[in-house]
């Protein structure tokens, strides 16, 4: 049972007047009459009465009054959306799989049944993929086995994607039939131990990549460019996000073996021409035949009655809940259009309100919105589903159908991977702390902590660190640092040019912003450690190495470990501390730091990172006898 709403006010008029009445000697201490008679304690309770009627409506505020006051602030309840995920076909011949087929997932224990649509049609081809090399380091390495269910990841490109490494992708088909023929890969990276993406509102900016790669197929004689079709994202080109690459298989393609894998395959590979990846790539899987499909299914027409040429007509459909943006509805073979509600309709608008929970679909009165001529049939298509029953697991679908119903005879049909994004329609409660979050963020740019903020908040990148300094006549200078497994993370030109563009969008008219990499120094640390006895000096050398290389970092570095402060000094005392606190270390008989005599200064915008340092540990015997002691 829910607890009660209080109310928000709940004086009554004798208070009210009461209330005022004593403040009279506070604000007008000259007025002493406070009877009945005195024409300024009328006014009171006249204020009084008003106030009352106030407190009363107030206490009554509906949900519709909610979602006024929510669209002023330009947002409303967010519908139900649908599950989606990426089905993949098997089949020994070629096969069409068209857009709307019907894929089914079904619960082992309760025998329940969940229909997914592909959202797009695919030609199914008979190729395997039999081959995965990875060449980084001028050393190829086979990667086959890792690119299989339940297996770890793999890098395409080595741990530092360097200019040249290259990741080989063989497959065996027939190439009198293939030929000629798309063929379509899925590309899932590993990011699970990442921190998520940024995101700044329902912001969706364009995210330029950090490296460049390039597309090639063995055509006998050596590597020719492969063209990939047009529709393939730059990001997913450079294997910088999940996606899907698509290429029409050329006509000189031939076999040929690579080192590691047994026999000739038809090969192509991806080869990084300009280096620049905050995150080396890592990939999960590379599969084929893949299509995206959405939970619901779809009514292409049906009758919801005829018009009664009466005002606030409603029809319901047949299945609810219906997908936001799915339905459409036409009168006499015209489109009419959904809108939230008829306040700015006029007579002649053909438009009408959709339940998406319940579906019922409601028409104007003829002076908000159109009345539907009287007699004329109300059809209306739609796709019907959503909600959090959609994310079903990994290999729970196995069934496809066509438009009509009929099984598809193919050999496998499955999710590999879970599906995602279905959840429940948003309540009003949810709404309103969600446009509350809203106002609490910075969305305009005018101190140098909003400027750090929405670079940080760059949607599609993971910007780790930002500092501003706001200089003279409007200029402001956004130093970023990208979340990188790299000593050092630098960003490249793509990922700045993004975060540039996104503080564009934020910015005051006058400003001039300029987004930089931090500068670098280096810092080596050369020092001789006392062990406690009974500690192992290789390993008592090693934790300090480590501690020292945490303390230095750019990202997880500083007195806080929250990352090195920009423009922070590096005081020999603190790197004192953070060696005594290394266990199994005595004390610290001499240091320094390389390149500085003392203390090591830096500039303003730029950042520490660890180099190579030189610890030398002592055993305390050999201590004791250097300075004389038995």
């Amino acid at each position: 049972m829910p607890l009660p709403v209080p109310n928000l006010d709940d004086r009554s008029f004798d208070q009210l007047v009461d209330e005022a009445r004593r403040l009279i000697p506070i604000y007008a201490p000259q007025w002493t009459d406070h009877n009945v008679h005195d024409p300024g304690i009328t006014f009171i309770e006249l204020f009084a009465w008003l106030a009352e009627m106030q407190l009363y409506s107030l206490n009554r505020i509906g949900d519709r009054n909610y979602l006024k006051f929510l669209k002023l602030l330009g947002t409303k309840p967010l519908p139900a959306s649908p599950a989606k995920v990426d089905v993949a076909f098997t089949s020994k011949n070629i096969i069409t799989i068209e857009k709307l087929t019907k894929v089914v997932a079904e619960d082992i224990q309760t025998g329940e049944k969940l229909t997914f649509e592909t959202d797009e049609g695919i030609e199914v081809l008979p190729v395997a993929l039999k081959g995965v090399v990875s060449f980084a380091n001028y050393k190829f390495a086979e990667v086959t086995e890792f690119n299989k269910p339940n297996k770890s990841f793999y890098y395409p490109f080595g741990e530092r994607a360097e200019i040249g490494s290259a990741l080989y992708l063989g497959f065996d088909f027939e190439k009198a039939s293939i030929v000629g023929r798309e063929i379509k890969l899925s590309l899932y990276l590993y990011e699970e131990d990442l921190p998520p993406k940024g995101q700044h509102g329902d912001e969706i900016l364009r995210v330029y990549p950090s490296a460049e790669v390039s597309w090639e197929y063995w055509d006998g004689e050596e590597w020719s460019t492969l063209e990939l079709n047009l529709s393939v994202d730059e990001m997913v080109k450079t294997l910088s996000q999940n996606g899907r690459i698509s290429f029409t298989t050329p006509s000189d393609v031939e076999r040929r073996k690579l080192p590691s894998v047994d026999g000739e395959l038809f090969w192509i590979r991806c080869r990084v021409i300009k280096e620049g990846y905050e995150i080396p790539p890592r990939i999960d899987r590379v599969l084929l035949n893949t299509v995206p499909a959405t939970q619901g299914i779809t009514i292409e027409e049906e009758v919801l009655g005829s018009s009664s040429g009466l005002p606030h007509q409603t029809f319901n459909t047949k299945h609810c809940p219906i997908i936001v943006g799915s339905q459409a509805v036409t009168i006499k073979g015209e489109d009419w259009e959904e809108v939230d509600d008829f306040d700015a309709s006029k007579p002649e608008d053909n438009h009408y309100i959709v339940s998406r929970e319940t579906g019922e679909i409601t028409f104007g009165d003829g002076v908000q919105g159109r009345i539907p001529p009287k007699d004329e049939e109300i059809r209306a298509s739609y796709r019907y589903g959503g909600g959090e029953q959609g994310n079903i697991g990994a290999g729970t679908i196995s069934k496809a159908y066509d438009k009509d119903g009929n099984p598809i005879e193919i050999e496998e049909v499955t999710n590999f991977f879970p599906a995602s994004g279905g959840r429940g329609e948003e309540t009003i409660e949810e709404a309103i702390l969600r446009a509350r979050k809203n106002l609490k963020t910075r969305f305009r740019a005018i101190t140098a902590k909003d400027f750090e903020f929405i670079a940080k908040a760059t949607p599609g990148l993971r910007v780790a660190r930002a500092k501003a300094i706001v200089e003279p006549e409007n200029k402001v200078t956004v130093v970023v640092v990208p979340y990188s497994p790299l000593e050092k993370a630098t960003p490249s030109s793509g990922f700045m040019r993004t975060v540039c563009e996104h503080l564009d969008m934020h910015r005051l008219i006058t400003t001039y912003i300029k987004v930089e990499k931090p500068n670098y120094v280096r810092v080596s640390v050369n020092a001789a450690v006392k062990t406690e006895p009974g500690s192992k000096p290789t390993a008592v050398k090693e934790r300090v190495e480590k501690a020292l290389d945490r303390f230095l970092s750019p990202l997880e570095g500083g007195p806080d470990a929250k990352g090195w402060p920009f423009g922070r000094s590096v005081y020999r005392s603190e790197v004192y501390e953070a060696i005594e606190g290394v266990e199994g270390v005595d004390c610290v008989l001499r240091l320094s730091l390389a390149g500085a005599v003392g203390d090591l200064d830096i500039g303003d915008l730029s950042l520490v990172y660890p180099g190579r340092h030189m610890i030398e540990t002592i055993e305390p015997e050999i201590v004791c006898r250097e300075r004389g002691y038995e």
